[in-house]
Order: structure tokens, then sequence, then C-alpha cells
């Protein structure tokens, strides 16, 4: 008896499922249709003046910005205190430079090893002087 229950309990489930769920659209005149489409197109091209609209707001404001950053910077330049910054920063780096320079040249003083510098200004040198050998040398053939 209960697998009779059971069965035909499940029976109705099945034909309610099979039902087809009705929609609202199912019930929508033809003219409410037209009238959705026409507002979704609307909307469609709100959204794409927004969009562009956006666009050139974030263009506007990143030059306007840039033109602020430039603006204060020039005008940070012109501070006493900034422009003393700039003028230690600068003296710092020409005293590094020469101690760097110091340091190096006594490095190769104490390997007695040549700096790039003067091996190219022997090697001009000795260019110089078998130039004026070859001249001399043809002058003597002469």
């Amino acid at each position: 008896m209960e697998s009779e229950m059971t069965s035909t309990s499940s029976g109705s489930k099945s034909s309610s499922s099979k039902k087809r769920e009705l929609s609202w659209e199912d019930f929508r005149p033809e003219w409410a249709n037209e009238q959705i489409e026409r507002i979704s197109s609307e909307l469609e091209k709100w959204n794409d003046d927004l969009q562009a609209r956006s666009s050139r707001f974030r263009k506007e404001s990143q030059k306007r910005i840039e033109k602020s950053v430039k603006q204060l910077q020039s005008e940070l330049r012109k501070l006493p205190g900034v422009k003393r910054a700039e003028e230690l920063s600068q003296d710092l780096g020409k005293r590094v430079e020469k101690r760097v320079d110091a340091g190096v040249d006594s490095v190769y003083s104490s390997l007695k090893i040549a700096r790039l510098d003067e091996v190219k200004k022997l090697e001009r040198k000795i260019a110089q002087l078998n130039k004026k050998l070859k001249e001399l040398e043809q002058q003597l053939a002469a």
C-alpha cells in the first residue's frame, strides 16, 4: 500500500512540473513590446553618451592635473629653500665625483696602471709622431 501512495504522489509532482511556466511576456501586448524596445534603445544611447562624456571628462581632468603639476613645480623651483637645495645637490654631486676620481686615481697609481684616458692620450701622441716620422722619411727619400 505504501508503495502505491508514493508512486501516486510522485506521479502528481511530475505532472505539475511538466506544466509550462507562464511569464509576463506571454500576456504583454505588442504595443508594450514596442515601447519597451524603444525605451531600451534610448537607454543604450544615453549609456553611450554617458561613456563618451566620461571619457572626455577624464582626458580633460588629466590635462588640467598635468598643467597644475607643472605650474606647481615651476613655483616650487622659485622658492629660496628649493633653489638652495638644488645648489647643494649639484655641489654635493661635484664633490662626490671628484672624490671618486681621486680614489680611482690612487688605485691606478698604487697598482702602477695607466688610466684609459691616459692611454688614449698616449695613442694620439704616438699617431702624431708616426705621421711626422713618415713625413721625414719621405723628405729624406726625395
